[in-house]
């Protein structure tokens, strides 16, 4: 096929027009409008004189359609892709136009008046509030105080330590050492109630004011209900009774209408009951036989690891309960019932102790009470030497 040929089908012409670009016309002009050197192909203007002119512009959309080319059509050669490559160059001063540090944004003055206010308010906070974060909760300060303690102000205590020796007590330590007895509490992170142990040093600290109104963190679990077996005197919780259970008398809130009897017959006076102090202690040679207060069940018996030593609790029943701590031997067990005056125990040191004692207790619905009233204030009577 000739190269921009229109086919014929379609067209709208007349004979003439069409004689004007007729094919032996149009091929004798190709050949003789040829020139060739090397293979490459070039064609005079002059040879498609008169193409235009015998163009008709009312073919139809499908007769105007072009048709492809044959593979053997003469083509013009295609440009070299071997061009040298120029550089092209931009002119201009070489300075970057933007700008290379951009000015902080101001902050408004209220904004930066408030970051002053906190941040003054948190050391001012500091400053009288500091305390550990984790005695929040047993040191009766709020948690704002505790926080600000624990994160922005830690004050450095300075003290001397103190070996315990026999007899010692923290009431005679802190009046020996002209300390305040919450200031060896908070230092060594006993619980109330516990005890020193002989041959353990305790920190002292050096400013006598020091821990002065602190309250330890406690062990007891107070309230009723059921009666509970723990796994240790502070878990096991005298409740309801069964109704075979041995009882102490209805005192109905009278001390003395229990009629406890002493827990350690033939012993002496050592000290009484204070916040601190959460019984009595009621001294006689080590092995001495310790003896139920009152009629109850056994609801603990084994070794307490918070200072008690061997120990033995009994469920009195209506509200009270015993604890009799430091034995030297258990003879009770678990679930036993007793009554007044039964052997339940040896006099012992064992646990945080400086000498053999019983330490008892008496609990109101799991409570340490002062066990006085219920022997109307005797001491010969606790000491069962009346």
């Amino acid at each position: 096929m000739d190269r921009g040929r229109f086919p014929r089908d379609g067209y709208e012409h007349d004979d003439d027009s069409y004689n004007t670009y007729d094919h032996d016309a149009y091929a004798s002009s190709q050949h003789n409008g040829y020139t060739g050197e090397d293979g490459a192909y070039s064609y005079e203007s002059a040879a498609y004189t008169g193409y235009d002119n015998a163009y008709d512009t009312s073919y139809s959309a499908e007769g105007r359609a072009l048709l492809p080319i044959d593979e053997d059509a003469n083509l013009p050669a295609l440009a070299s892709s071997q061009m040298p490559v120029t550089p092209v160059i931009i002119p201009g001063s070489g300075v970057s136009m933007g700008t290379p540090f951009i000015k902080r944004r101001e902050r408004p003055l209220t904004l930066r008046l408030t970051v002053l206010a906190l941040t003054a308010c948190v050391l001012v906070s500091g400053l009288f509030a500091v305390t550990p974060l984790g005695s929040s909760a047993d040191s009766g300060i709020s948690s704002f105080q505790a926080l600000s303690g624990a994160v922005v102000w830690k004050k450095t205590v300075s003290y001397h330590w103190y070996i315990a020796q026999s007899g010692d007590t923290l009431e005679s330590i802190s009046t020996a050492q002209h300390v305040q007895i919450g200031g060896i509490y908070e230092l060594n992170g006993l619980f109330l109630g516990q005890e020193v142990q002989t041959g353990i040093a305790y920190k002292i600290p050096d400013d006598p004011f020091y821990g002065k109104g602190f309250k330890p963190r406690t062990l007891i679990t107070p309230g009723s209900g059921a009666t509970t077996f723990g796994d240790s005197p502070w878990t096991s919780i005298a409740g309801t009774p069964t109704p075979e259970q041995p009882c102490s008398p209805n005192g109905n809130g009278n001390p003395t209408a229990y009629k406890l009897v002493s827990p350690n017959p033939g012993s002496h006076w050592v000290r009484g009951f204070t916040y601190y102090h959460n019984g009595i202690d009621i001294a006689a040679p080590q092995g001495n036989k310790e003896r139920a207060a009152q009629a109850g069940q056994v609801i603990w018996a084994g070794w307490d690891f918070y200072g008690l030593g061997y120990s033995v609790k009994i469920n009195n029943c209506n509200h009270i309960s015993t604890i009799y701590g430091h034995m030297i031997q258990i003879i009770a067990k678990v679930g036993q019932f007793v009554q007044p005056g039964d052997i339940i125990g040896l006099e012992g040191s064992t646990g945080f102790s400086t000498g053999p004692h019983l330490h008892f207790m008496v609990l109101w619905d799991n409570v340490p009470v002062d066990p006085m009233p219920y022997f109307g204030y005797s001491i010969c009577k606790a000491t069962g030497t009346c």
